[in-house]
Order: structure tokens, then sequence, then C-alpha cells
């Protein structure tokens, strides 16, 4: 029997639901003006456009539903999906994620937009990421029947807009308590991660806000610039490489370790604490011997990165009960969180001490050829400068 094919003019709808007890979702950016879904027999998926969502809801049966949905990248979308078990793959795609997931696996690459994930227990890889403005997932006026917890077997009756108000209210709440932080502000932030077991792959992120909650699992961050960065992972260790803090940082950890290794052009204020283990610093830092708010830390250590240009610089915060904390400086530099803010070119600095902007193609090789950007931050560049 062949597999199901459907198309629809890109104006039709602008957001999607999917909802699945086990499913394997992929979902592309094409150049096209036209949305194009292909998967399972017709039979097992329920398709309706409800106020402008597509709906896509997986039959009774046990086994895993698969499908690809193909979206134009030149309109910005929303995608909500709720599954018991779900593996997703992205791409290419400017969307507004919401994921709500018992179980799975995440890989988002070379898109933009926002994302939102809570999971039981999860991996997550996101690769070249950039946060834009997303208008939020249009709400369902139509009525649905709600859940029966003891038959499974109505899961799929239960309403869109119902589930996702109950989920999201259910996992905000559970974690609140869990991770005793308000959280005021994390509905609105660029990336959102919340999830009990599993670990996180970052690289080439950048994103004005960015809140994770973590029970266990290991976070390795890469490259890529945060603006606000907030991060509190219980058991685990958190490694950053050349990812540049545009904004202040507040990384806990309750039994784990801290590698963060800086951008060499990185300017911020640091306040580093452990209560059991060691901190070792190529910055200088100087120990606080008269603990202030922190009183449960037993060794505390400040210090400056960079020149201190006052009310600029970013506040980094890294506090471990049970851990080392490791700081080093890169050779590398990264493109400067104040052109960012200011909309100046980044600059290096060559050995006769005196700043280049990175506002030709010489420079840009220059600064490369020194050591001083990698060459993902050069192709960057050379690709702005052409535009």
């Amino acid at each position: 029997m062949a597999k199901m094919k459907r198309t629809w003019p890109a104006n039709a709808f602008d957001a999607t639901g999917i909802r699945a007890r086990d499913s394997k979702v992929i979902i592309e950016g094409i150049d096209s003006d036209c949305v194009n879904l292909e998967g399972d027999h017709e039979e097992n998926l329920r398709l309706e456009i409800v106020d402008r969502q597509l709906q896509i809801q997986t039959s009774e049966r046990k086994d895993k539903a698969e499908f690809t949905l193909q979206l134009p990248k030149h309109k910005a979308w929303a995608v909500d999906l709720f599954s018991g078990q779900a593996e997703f793959m992205a791409g290419n795609i400017q969307a507004r994620l919401n994921f709500i997931l018992g179980k799975g696996e995440i890989h988002v690459e070379n898109c933009s937009g926002a994302l939102s994930v809570a999971a039981g227990k999860g991996n997550i890889h996101l690769e070249h990421f950039t946060e834009t403005a997303i208008a939020e997932l249009p709400r369902s006026t139509r009525e649905w029947s709600l859940i029966n917890l003891s038959k499974q077997e109505s899961w799929p009756d239960w309403g869109m807009d119902f589930w996702h108000q109950a989920g999201r209210e259910l996992g905000i709440s559970v974690l609140k308590r869990f991770f005793k932080q308000s959280g005021d502000n994390e509905e609105n932030a660029g990336i959102n991660l919340q999830i009990g077991k599993g670990d996180l792959q970052l690289e080439d992120i950048t994103v004005s806000e960015f809140i994770v909650r973590c029970g266990m699992g290991d976070v390795k961050l890469k490259g890529g610039r945060l603006t606000d960065f907030d991060l509190n992972l219980i058991k685990g260790n958190f490694i950053c490489e050349s990812c540049m803090p545009a904004g202040n940082w507040a990384i806990i950890v309750n039994r784990g370790d801290i590698r963060l290794s800086l951008p060499a052009d990185t300017r911020a204020r640091l306040d580093v604490a452990t209560r059991q283990g060691d901190i070792k610093s190529t910055t200088p830092m100087v120990r606080v011997t008269r603990q202030g708010p922190e009183a449960w830390h037993g060794g505390r250590m400040v210090g400056t990165m960079g020149t201190n240009l006052e009310g600029t610089m970013p506040e980094i915060h890294l506090n471990t009960l049970h851990g080392d904390i490791t700081i080093d400086t890169r050779r590398t530099a990264g493109l400067h969180y104040e052109n960012q803010r200011t909309g100046q070119a980044p600059s290096y600095v060559p050995a006769d001490g005196k700043a280049v902007p990175y506002n030709t193609p010489l420079a840009v090789l220059n600064a490369l050829s020194e050591g001083q950007i990698s060459t993902e931050e050069a192709d960057r560049l050379l690709r702005n400068l052409n535009s």
C-alpha cells in the first residue's frame, strides 16, 4: 500500500500541532510555496486544519508513526508536538518549536526562532540555532473531549488546546517545586529546555535568553553567543567552549564539574564558588575570605576578564556544591558582545597592539591567520560583508 502524500499552499495555515503516542517526525525547510506531508498510510493519520493550524494525530495503533513535513523557508511557523515517545529532527526552518515529551531524541540544525522542550527523559542536540521573533502558536476554538487517564485508547480524542495548556502548566509547576525557581520569564525565553534526564549538546547558539533545567545529564556548549544564560543542573558536568557571554550567566551544578573555556576577547566579572572541590583559573582571581550572601560556599573567588568598562561587563556566576571548577581562555577570539549591542564591526588585536575592525575581507583573513578567530567565525564575517 502506497504511503500518504498531501500538499497544501503555504498560506493555508500558520502552525501545526502533532499528537502521537510514539512517533518519528522530520521537518524540513524547502524553497517552495507549498507544504508537503509524506508518511504513513492515510488511515493511520488524522489530518484537519482548524483555526489556521494543521492538526496531525496518529491512530490508536501501538507501533511508531513516521512522517516528514516540508515547510517553505520564507515563512515563519509554529510547531507544537505532544508525544509519549518521539524522535524529532528539524532543519533549515524558521519556527517557534514547542515540545512536550515523555521521552525521546531531539535534533535541531540550522534553524531560527524559539525553542521550548519539556521532557522526562531525552537527549537534545542543537546546532546553528539563532533566536528570532516568532508568533505564538494559535489557540484552537474547537471543543474537544477530555482525556481519560485510565483508558489510553481515548488519547487521540484529547483536545489539542487542552493538552497544550494542561501539560505546560503541569510541567512548569513540577519544575518550579523541584528547582525552587520563580520562572517568571521562562515562557519568553529564546530557548527553554526542561529535562528530567538526558544529555544536551549545543553548538553555535545565539539567543538573548537561554534557560536550562536538567535533573541528570551532561551539558556541552560550544561556540555562539548567549546574552542571559541560566542553567540549573542537579547531577552532571557542564562544559563550555568558546561561547561568548553577552550578558549575565548563572551556572549552578549540585553534583558535577564546571569547565569554562572562554574566547580571548571576553570581558566579564567572575564570581566562582564550590563547597567541596577545587577552583583552577588562568585568569587571576582573588579568594573571598569574608563570606557574603552565598554563605553556604566553602570556597569563593572573584576576578575580572578583559578591560573593566563600568556598566557594560557581564556577570558570570559559577556555583557547584560537589565538584571542581576550571576556567581558561582560548587563543581564538569571539565576536565581542558590545558589537552586537552597538552594531559596530567587531575587531581583533594583532601583534602591534592596535585594534583593527573586521570591516574588510583583509582584516578577517589576517585575524584568521593569527588565530584570533575560528574558520567558522571567519566564514560568517565574510558572508556578512558580502551581503
